[in-house]
């Protein structure tokens, strides 16, 4: 049997409508009794065909309706959950137990993530230093023993999660189980509106108790590791606290005989910032002692002291800027590095067909022409290409230039995108040779307006580093403005990094595409800087005055990073690298060894590693694939303290070579353990979800039942009278019924 279900959805009030038909109804019965006694018959039938017409009008009044059957959805969404990791989970404040225990027998209990599956697709990831799988056995065996990450990036892990997640109205959920620290204070701001925008609930499960241990520590990283001679610089200091406020003590740094002491005063932050300036007359390696007096009834005092390394250089360093068709871009970013007292600037701009001009900065060798030799090439440690370069290169000094940067160990700076005229057969014969330095394929098209957004590998860089910038280069992109416009790009070269991605118009939609990239080629180092608009860094509005200096800081950082980074000093027929010479406990410590030809006694270089405690072992090495001796090895120091590290290399000059670095162990894990609701809280009350405790946790199923019912759509209902066949029977029916009186004398 076949059975609709009326559903009544009447235009006007239902007492209207009758009231209406009734009064149509008497005067329809009024006309037709004056009329019946001459034409009974017609009468009759007419008065029937009136009062069917008043009814079926009446019965579309009424709006009866039936409702449109909603098609199943077979896809469950999705719930993300985030189990913070890092170390400050072991703290034993949840009735006897560790953090992450207690939260293993509450909110993540296995009773209740079985009925959230129920529910929901479940995914269960860990957060400390970058967001990892967690298998979820392992939540249930040993929870504490997960416990390991030595930061927390709270606002980091969130975002990034955020990102990967489909959201709108898709019924999405984010699940985070944490005690709230992140390391760095991010702010979780921009998460929050990430998942407002993204119609994701965050729900929040703060667990923990507010105390902590009675602490100092001391992190100190040198702000430049490497000057020049008589050149300031500085060693940044951090003084971590935790349970001492308002005590104040002494930082002490030790250069040779040099003792400088500083007063500092910890007042109530959990941390104080201060610069200590250095300076040396002579090139060479020095070393700085810098303490901590100890403050009140601190728990530990190994992580009061730290070593630091700077490196002084024996010249300036050279960059060479060619440009063929002069723009904003070249001439603030050379303006920029004017500014910088350890550069020698070359800046060489074709600014017509028979006009050549040549500004040089603290230049000593007379007035510097395009390089055409590979002697006059390797006068310089990098070189800066903008655009239309086939004004001032031909074929054979790009030629130079690769080679330049593949045997002679040189490094080049694309700040424009392409550096040739896709217009010009004198630019696409400098392509064909160019591409081969690029780090991406070209697209045929171009975009605009573009913002920009560092990486991981990007934040990470040494170019990047807060303590190399000064502030957070990443909150610094975000504020700043991006390209304004930007070749398209195919797709990126095997072996290049990408430090930033471009997003159009509106923010990240996708991936994106890459902005700033790094890419080894040969013996040296290509960057992409692949868009333009970035001179308007050094333009900034009145709000974004705190952001002055960025830009100049930028490509400072850029060149120095890139120059210091080259293989062979003068002289040299061996280098000896390490990728730092500050390290955390636990991080790895990479050593590259790079010959400029092979041993003449064919011998593979010896590398030993001498601790704090004075033992020395042996670190294997092993060679990488090219065209030159190169070699690497990774060190994980275990100890805190001063490492050597000692290269042997027969056959070569020199043959011995030693570099040192230095491990720290500044845990803010195991330093500031009290519980910081206030991030879950926001994240949690601004997406539209419930910041709880890990005991209300329990009732999670209840109230995500409660936002997937909110998110079922009510029955679409559909009118039964919109169709064309009703509205023409309707038609047809009073035309019948106007057409019989009519033909029986009535009007």
């Amino acid at each position: 049997m076949f059975v609709i279900a009326l559903v009544w959805q009447p235009i006007a009030a239902p007492l209207h409508i009758a009231a209406g038909a009734a009064v149509l109804t008497a005067l329809t019965l009024f006309a037709y009794l004056r009329v019946f006694r001459a034409r009974p018959v017609s009468s009759s039938i007419l008065l029937v065909m009136r009062l069917a017409v008043i009814g079926a009008i009446s019965a579309l009044l009424m709006g009866p309706s039936r409702e449109q059957p909603q098609p199943e959805s077979t896809r469950k969404p999705k719930l993300s959950i985030l189990v913070d990791t890092s170390e400050s989970m072991r703290t034993e404040d949840c009735d006897g137990a560790s953090r992450l225990t207690h939260a293993a027998s509450t909110v993540l209990g296995p009773e209740q993530l079985r009925e959230l599956k129920e529910g929901f697709r479940v995914e269960t990831r860990g957060f400390d230093e970058r967001v990892h799988p967690l298998p979820e056995r392992r939540l249930y065996t040993d929870p504490t023993d997960l416990a390991t990450g030595r930061a927390t990036y709270l606002a980091e892990s969130v975002t990034q999660t955020l990102s990967q997640m489909r959201g709108r109205d898709e019924g999405d959920v984010l699940l985070i189980v944490s005690d709230g620290r992140d390391t760095e204070d991010a702010s979780v701001q921009p998460a929050a509106a990430l998942a407002e925008s993204k119609r994701i609930p965050i729900y929040a499960v703060a667990v923990g108790g507010d105390q902590s241990t009675t602490d100092a520590a001391l992190l100190a990283v040198p702000m430049q590791e490497s000057l020049l001679p008589g050149e300031p610089g500085a060693i940044m200091v951090k003084v971590y606290q935790s349970g001492l406020d308002g005590t104040s003590t002494t930082v002490t740094v030790t250069s040779g005989d040099e003792v400088t002491r500083l007063p500092v005063e910890i007042g109530n932050g959990s941390v104080v910032e201060l610069q200590i300036p250095i300076k040396q007359d002579e090139p060479g390696q020095y070393q700085y002692e810098v303490s901590l007096d100890t403050v009140g009834d601190e728990t530990e005092l190994t992580n009061n002291r730290q070593t630091v390394f700077c490196e002084v250089m024996e010249r300036r360093l050279r960059v060479l800027v060619l440009e063929g068709q002069p723009f904003w871009d070249t001439k603030f970013l050379a303006q920029s590095l004017r500014k910088d007292e350890r550069v020698e600037l070359t800046q060489i701009s074709q600014l017509g067909t028979e006009r050549r001009e040549t500004i040089v900065s603290r230049v000593e060798r007379g007035t510097p022409e395009v390089p055409r030799t590979p002697e006059e090439w390797s006068e310089y440690d990098v070189v800066i290409l903008g655009k239309n370069l086939e004004n001032v290169l031909d074929r054979e000094g790009a030629e130079r230039l690769v080679s330049f940067v593949v045997d002679g160990g040189g490094h080049v700076v694309f700040a424009r995108g392409p550096a040739y005229s896709r217009d010009s057969a004198a630019g696409m014969e400098l392509a064909e040779v160019l591409q081969r330095l690029e780090p991406v394929v070209w697209g045929n098209q171009q975009m605009q307006q573009l913002s920009l957004e560092l990486t991981p590998s990007g934040r990470t860089s040494n170019w990047m580093s807060p303590t190399k910038m000064g502030l957070d280069a990443q909150d610094a992109f975000t504020r700043l403005p991006g390209f304004e416009v930007m070749q398209t790009v195919e797709r990126e070269k095997p072996g290049t990094l990408v430090l930033a991605r471009a997003f159009a118009e509106g923010g990240p939609a996708g991936s994106g595409v890459p902005a700033l990239t790094s890419m080894n080629y040969g013996r040296g180092t290509v960057i992409g800087i692949l868009g333009e608009g970035l001179w308007k860094w050094s333009l900034l509005p009145p709000e974004s005055q705190d952001l002055r200096g960025f830009y100049d800081t930028f490509w400072s950082n850029l060149v120095r990073w890139l120059a210091l980074g080259g293989d062979f000093p003068p002289g040299q027929q061996v280098a000896l690298q390490l990728s730092r010479t500050t390290a955390r406990l636990g991080d790895e410590v990479t050593v590259d060894i790079a010959y400029k030809h092979e041993s003449a006694e064919g011998a593979v270089p010896r590398l030993q590693l001498t601790g704090p405690d004075g033992e020395t072992v042996d670190v294997a090495v092993h060679e990488l694939p090219g065209a030159f001796p190169r070699y690497r090895a990774t060190i994980t120091p275990a100890e805190v303290g001063v490492h050597q590290v000692e290269l042997s290399a027969p056959g070569m000059n020199p043959s011995q070579l030693s570099r040192n670095f230095n491990v720290y162990n500044v845990n803010l894990e195991r330093l500031r353990t009290a519980v910081n609701p206030m991030p879950l809280r926001i994240l949690a009350e601004h997406s539209g979800g419930a910041f709880l405790t890990p005991e209300e946790g329990l009732d999670l199923d209840e109230m995500l039942s409660r936002h997937l019912a909110a998110l079922t759509m009510p029955p679409k209902l559909i009118y039964l009278w919109d169709r064309g066949l009703i509205l023409t029977l309707l038609l047809v029916w009073m035309g019948v019924e106007w057409i019989t009186r009519r033909m029986v004398g009535l009007w």
